[in-house]
């Protein structure tokens, strides 16, 4: 059974089937539109936080332009050296979602609450948020050290179910 799913779900399905290949095209669409919007957020997060010198001073238009040629250039770097999305997929898991769920807002509640770090009410908040870290770096390992098992693809492979279809009347 195993040997019949794909990382990808859109690869799961026969090549012939209009259905999904309307999926396809809708999603690539969809991906094509909601591009340019990640590299505007990006671009506005390391302007902002990494190369703004004052709050009402712009960035120069040089910077700005290459910038954003370099998120780019990089992503495009990524997506034709990346042939499968497994690894990709969970490393975002890995990188971007255990600390959103775990250690943002332990810390955020660290931060804000107020007293030591090490006082009572913070204790379970200070826990979560090393626990968020510890998955997190474990992840990573656990990614590294099973690499060889996860980035198995074989993209453009027909299934074998896609091979045996027969129209009956």
């Amino acid at each position: 059974m195993e040997k019949h799913l794909l990382g990808d779900l859109l690869e799961n399905y026969c090549w012939n089937d209009d259905l999904m290949n309307i999926s396809r095209l809708l999603f690539s669409i969809q991906i094509l539109l909601t591009y340019p919007i990640e590299c505007f957020v990006t671009r506005e997060v390391i302007e902002n936080s990494l190369l703004r010198r004052e709050p009402n001073v712009p960035i120069s238009e040089k910077v700005h332009y290459l910038l954003t040629l370099g998120i780019i250039f990089t992503t495009y770097i990524i997506s034709i050296t990346t042939p499968c999305l497994g690894v990709v997929l969970e490393l975002n898991g890995i990188l971007a979602a255990v600390p959103l769920a775990y250690v943002l807002p332990a810390v955020c509640y660290l931060q804000l609450e107020e007293g030591l770090i090490f006082c009572r009410r913070k204790l379970p908040a200070l826990g979560l948020a090393i626990f968020g870290l510890a998955v997190a770096i474990l992840g990573v390992i656990f990614l590294f050290i099973d690499i060889d098992k996860v980035n198995t693809c074989s993209k453009g492979v027909e299934m074998d179910y896609c091979k045996n279809v027969t129209i009956a009347n």
